[in-house]
This record gives structure tokens, sequence and C-alpha cells, in this order.
């Protein structure tokens, strides 16, 4: 474990149970809370969206069990992170379920006092209204070449005034290239839904969106910042001083 030694079960709590906080206003939103891990679902049809997270062995199979039941109750895909710890207890149940094993993932996680700041060019805001929002699921809708509305309803009607949830923007001339979203959890901050336009990848957006939104909450006093990163994006997770801490197997469940 790097990172400073921190808690593994702690990050692996955060991570997961931040998305809950982040998705609580989906429109078809759902989350499940046990002692194992948790499920937060924003009832739409892309997997990454419906998203679970178990980081104790303690209660991991059953947990497990409860997601996938949900997920196919509901007719939903979904993809559920196994820190490590768990990844015994759930393996052979994943087996018995017929879920399709996905690759590997990167936990990440960095102290306040060890994030990086990046040099940029960029205006960055934070999102704090309804247009805001909408442009924001533009971003997201195309940088992963998926429906607007699906991302619409992930962050539902009242997200702009969701406590402990944000988003932040980065772009030029008031037209956001790449967002950010966060979900803060006491002095623990998760990361997620960051994205950026398709034409505008590699260009330093998302780290400028990245660096204001951990700025935004050091000064508010978090102290750490968690993100379940997909592979191609660990270097900029990296480039901010993010270590990774664990790599969770991922387990697929897919839609009807």
């Amino acid at each position: 474990m790097s990172a400073r030694a921190v808690s593994l079960s702690h990050v692996g709590r955060a991570s997961g149970e931040g998305w809950c906080v982040f998705t609580r206003g989906a429109t078809r939103g759902e989350c499940i809370l046990t002692p194992a891990g948790s499920l937060g679902m924003a009832g739409v049809q892309f997997a990454d969206m419906n998203s679970g997270t178990i980081a104790e062995a303690d209660g991991a199979a059953p947990a497990l069990r409860m997601f996938v039941e949900r997920l196919r109750a509901r007719g939903l895909p979904g993809i559920l992170a196994v820190l490590s710890t768990a990844a015994d207890e759930v393996a052979p149940v994943a087996a018995e379920l017929d879920l399709t094993a996905g690759p590997l993932v990167p936990l990440m996680c960095v102290r306040a006092a060890d994030a990086r700041r990046v040099e940029h060019d960029y205006s960055v805001w934070r999102v704090d209204d309804q247009a805001g929002v909408d442009d924001a699921a533009a971003v997201l809708a195309d940088a992963f070449d998926i429906s607007q509305e699906w991302v619409r309803g992930m962050y539902g009607p009242d997200f702009a005034h969701l406590p402990g949830a944000d988003v932040f923007a980065a772009g030029r001339h008031g037209q956001a290239a790449a967002v950010v979203g966060t979900a803060r959890l006491g002095t623990t901050v998760g990361v997620y839904a960051v994205g950026t336009r398709q034409a505008h990848r590699r260009r330093g957006a998302a780290s400028a969106a990245m660096s204001a939104a951990m700025d935004h909450h050091v000064s508010g006093g978090a102290h750490l910042f968690v993100v379940l990163s997909e592979p191609d994006a660990e270097p900029l997770y990296k480039s901010l001083g993010f270590a990774p801490v664990d790599h969770p197997s991922v387990w697929v469940v897919p839609g009807p």
C-alpha cells in the first residue's frame, strides 16, 4: 500500500459511498448500503453509471448477491468493483452468478498535503445552475459517446443544489471542454464522472478542472481524495499526486 499507508478499507468505502452521494439526485436513482460495500444506481442503461464497490471481506458474498439481484430486477447493467481484501470471497459467487470479469482498475488516492497543482490557461468554474449542469452533461455525452439524456438522468433535476456533490468545468469563452465531479464525505472527497470533449483531449483541460476541484475542497478542510480510475486515465491522476493503493477486480452485470 502506498499514499502514506492510508486505510484501504476507508478508501474503498469512501469511493463507493461517495458515488451514492453524487447520484442521490438521479431521476431514477437508488442506493444500497451494506457493511461490506455499496451500490449506487443512476438508473440508466449505461453500466458505469450503476456502480458498486465491495471493500470488506466480511459480508462480501451476500453483498454481491444483493447488488446483482437488484440490478437484474431493475433491468440495469452495472459494474461491481471488488477490492483485493474481498476478492477471494467474491470470486466463487461471481462465477455462480455468471458475471463477466473485467480488467483490474486502479483505486487511487492522494492526501491534500501531497497534491500537486498544474499550470494551465483555462477558465475553471464550479457549476451552480441548471444551464451549467446541462453543459456538463453535454461534455460527458461527447466524451463517452453516450446519450446526453442518460447523463442528465444521472445528475437529476436538482444536482446543482445537492449538498456535498459538485461539478467543476474547465474551458474557454464560457464553453466547457472538460468536467470533474466530486462528492464529499467528511474530510474525504471522491472523484467521479470525469470527461473531456473528444476534440479537446490531451490539452490539459481535465487536469485544470481537477486541480481547481481539489483546491476548492482543500480550502474547505478536505484531507484526502479518492478515485476509482479507468486504466488509461491513471497518468492524469498521477500527475496530480495520486498513487494507486489497490487494483480491485471488476465484475460486469450485463443489461437485459
